[in-house]
């Protein structure tokens, strides 16, 4: 089920909460967020590793998260896609905004072309860009949202309101990507981007099996079947960031939650992360991010 490894506990936690509106199904997760209390923000601050595609349109004021390590902030009337392996949410008070996420095999079952879903997230990671919304676009996307979530709440779903609230899914989808291709006006071709992508997205989800045990880049080059100069060169180029760098933050990101969101010793975060010795993770993390966990444990 979805709950187990897309946004971690945000269901649980915003549940019930003023201002929220959570929807978990199988392969998809929905949240509407209505200007929330500010005691309730803090929650929403933990890093979730995830292998979804992520939506996030902005109704009123301001909302900010990063995703693939990259920090936007969305303004009303924005909208963002990315196909996300880490997706932390920043500041949400204070703002009304829609974020979807779904897996692959959830697209499947909307019969949503992944062809097209590939090419628009190529030019949305090459630019590192979002989408104007116009009003009138903005205006439907959110009644498009709101009957989802009415049509879910429908105990139980007849076989042909389940079809019905497919189509509303592709439409929202469809129309976020349009927003999105008519700011970058045109798409890349498709050929050797799209490649590109394909051996971004396998090494994101080897990644996020084993960034715990390994760390060579020749181990995601082989389980790829390329070679590791190949893969190293095509991720720089795909990304503007080598392999190296993709594997460290990965393992820098983990570091920090576990540093913050647990009560795990260092000692213990170092052991549940193969590090030889605590020094030896100390080292590393301060490496990446010119902090020591200790330091970074206090700020």
């Amino acid at each position: 089920m979805i709950q187990q490894n897309i946004f971690p506990y945000y269901a649980e936690t915003l549940r019930g909460v003023k201002g929220a509106r959570v929807l978990n199904i199988d392969g998809a997760l929905m949240l509407h967020l209505d200007y929330i209390d500010r005691s309730q923000v803090q929650a929403l601050r933990y890093p979730c590793r995830i292998d979804a595609m992520v939506m996030v349109v902005c109704v009123r004021g301001e909302v900010s998260f990063s995703s693939h390590m990259n920090d936007y902030t969305l303004k009303a009337g924005q909208s963002f896609v990315s196909s996300a392996s880490v997706f932390q949410f920043h500041s949400v008070a204070n703002s009304e905004f829609y974020a979807l996420a779904f897996e692959s095999n959830f697209l499947s079952s909307m019969n949503i072309d992944m062809r097209f879903i590939l090419r628009m997230v190529s030019q949305l990671r090459l630019n590192a860009s979002v989408a104007e919304v116009k009003e009138e676009n903005m205006h439907t996307l959110s009644s498009l949202f709101d009957r989802i979530f009415v049509g879910y709440s429908a105990n139980p779903l007849s076989e042909c309101m389940v079809a019905s609230l497919r189509h509303l899914f592709c439409s929202v989808i469809y129309r976020v990507c349009d927003a999105i291709i008519s700011t970058n006006n045109e798409l890349p071709a498709l050929g050797v981007k799209e490649r590109s992508s394909e051996y971004f997205e396998r090494l994101m989800t080897l990644l996020a099996d084993n960034y715990r045990t390994q760390r060579n880049v020749e181990f995601y080059a082989e389980k790829m079947n390329i070679s590791s100069k190949h893969l190293s060169r095509v991720i720089r180029s795909y990304t503007g960031k080598s392999v190296h760098q993709w594997i460290d933050e990965f393992v820098a990101l983990e570091i920090k939650n576990l540093l913050k969101y647990s009560n795990l010793s260092i000692q213990q975060i170092s052991f549940e992360l193969n590090f030889p010795n605590p020094s030896f993770m100390g080292q590393y993390f301060k490496r990446i991010t010119g902090m020591t966990p200790g330091e970074y444990k206090k700020s």
